[in-house]
């Protein structure tokens, strides 16, 4: 597909003409229509929900060639150069915006975010400078460049926009995912994955969606109608975590149900007892994970279905730790480990196996592949991130509203329990979209005074000084 559409549009070059002066026209128009406040806040929202919808990796063309991943790409093609004309494009068009984020609010949400969470802002510079270290410089610094590019712009959607409209974003993001693939692969039976490339990504981000949706349901919708919406999608989202047939997925979910359901508990107690409650819940989660992951064939195979991709991990993990141990202050650079097909035996991926002789080709844990890339400082630093973030939203239950400020604790409970058998933290995709807006947003949040928080969530007029990072 991708080869005929080349061959279609740069083989011919009338039809390339063409579709240049198409392109050009249309710019000009959106432009000028963005240069509307109203459209152009509009046109804006749009764009964040695409960026969202297409966080994932999705595998529909056209989507598939609108995510920074592709700026990584070796295969020299031109349709993989689209995010360098895309999003320059969206920056054109919505310049108006962008000049009004960078004159009032650009400096204040940088330096909320460097001084509330400095390991992040450290962390953030690894992927671009770990070319310098890298056994193979030249892809780390294409990837470092697409995950930079993906960073700041999930920075500016954290920094833009606060929860309330966030949430419904994310939630109809998300959806929007599963019902397209529930649309085009109507066929829905285990193992399903809908318009993603793998189950477990593809569970995953339903796990998400269904708490999400749970949280609306239970703290924000207004009306009955809205409810039995928020529930519908709530069960449709469900649904289709028990389809991908991945027990860890189900396991996560039903987690975060419970999660949800103890919010409000949870706001009412002394920080103490209410950051206690969550780090222990988020402990018993992850030694269910192992419990299940050592005992898949009893447990999973009977109960929850059978999860393949489980199996070998605990074979491999070991033999990564050695292999990271060998580089332990810098590792082995973004996308610079597990590149047997380029390297062959220059990489020390290239020996792993398993006993049934399956060679992993990432690590399948978050830690462990933030590990090989950055080595351990690099870790250090997500973990000391990961902390910092926790602290801060326990701070927010009891600062802002429940719907607003259990989306981060949504979040890094499952990010915390899901990276455990999966590296998705450590890759451009939904998980470190989620990661950046919700660091981004507590920094932003946490340098508020509670009462502050209360005005702006309920709508009430803000002070001069929390207007300047109020984009309405």
């Amino acid at each position: 597909m991708a080869r005929m559409i080349r061959e279609l549009i740069f083989g011919n070059s009338l039809l390339l003409a063409l579709f240049a002066s198409v392109a050009v026209i249309s710019t000009i128009l959106i432009f000028q229509l963005a240069a509307n406040k109203k459209l152009g806040l509009l046109g804006e929202k749009w764009f964040a929900l695409f960026y969202i919808f297409v966080s994932p990796r999705l595998t529909l063309v056209p989507f598939n060639y609108l995510h920074f991943i592709n700026l990584a790409s070796t295969d020299g093609s031109n349709i993989s150069q689209i995010p360098w004309v895309l999003y320059p494009w969206v920056i054109l068009v919505l310049s108006g915006r962008f000049i009004s984020f960078f004159k009032n609010q650009f400096v204040e949400a940088l330096s909320f975010l460097v001084l509330r969470n400095p390991s992040f802002s450290v962390y953030c510079l690894l992927p671009i400078t770990s070319t310098l270290w890298s056994l193979v410089p030249e892809i780390t610094l294409k990837a470092g460049i697409g995950f930079t590019g993906f960073t700041l712009f999930s920075f500016y959607l954290g920094a833009r926009y606060e929860w309330p409209e966030l949430s419904p974003l994310l939630r109809w993001g998300y959806t929007s995912i599963g019902i397209v693939s529930v649309l085009l692969h109507p066929n829905v039976g285990k193992g399903f994955h809908g318009i993603l490339n793998h189950k477990n990504t593809f569970g995953s981000l339903m796990v998400v969606s269904t708490a999400l949706w749970y949280l609306h349901y239970s703290q924000s919708a207004k009306t009955q109608k809205e409810r039995w919406i928020a529930l519908g999608f709530m069960l449709f989202s469900f649904y289709l975590v028990r389809a991908s047939g991945s027990g860890g997925c189900l396991v996560n979910s039903l987690m975060l149900i419970v999660v949800v359901s103890s919010l409000s508990f949870l706001s009412r107690l002394k920080f103490q007892w209410s950051f206690t409650c969550i780090v222990v819940f988020t402990v018993l989660g992850i030694i269910s994970s192992v419990y299940i992951i050592d005992n898949l064939e009893s447990i999973v195979v009977g109960g929850l279905g059978k999860d393949l991709t489980l199996t070998g991990r605990t074979e491999f993990w070991p033999q990564l730790i050695e292999a990271a141990n060998q580089r332990p202050w810098f590792g082995y650079g973004l996308d610079g480990f597990f590149q047997q097909d380029k390297l062959g035996e220059q990489t020390p991926a290239y020996f792993i196996y398993t006993a049934s002789g399956f060679n992993p080709q990432n690590a399948h844990n978050g830690g462990i592949a933030i590990l090989l890339s950055f080595g351990y400082p690099g870790l250090v630093l997500i973990l000391a991130s990961l902390f910092t973030n926790l602290i801060l939203a326990v701070r927010q239950l009891s600062r802002s509203p429940l719907s607003q400020s259990g989306i981060p604790i949504i979040y890094l409970v499952f990010i915390i329990m899901n990276n455990l058998t999966e590296s998705f933290l450590a890759e451009m995709g939904d998980a470190w979209l989620a990661y950046v807006l919700l660091t981004v947003r507590l920094c932003i949040d946490s340098s508020k005074s509670p009462s502050s928080n209360r005005r702006i969530y309920g709508r009430d007029l803000p002070s001069p000084s929390e207007s300047r990072l109020n984009p309405h």
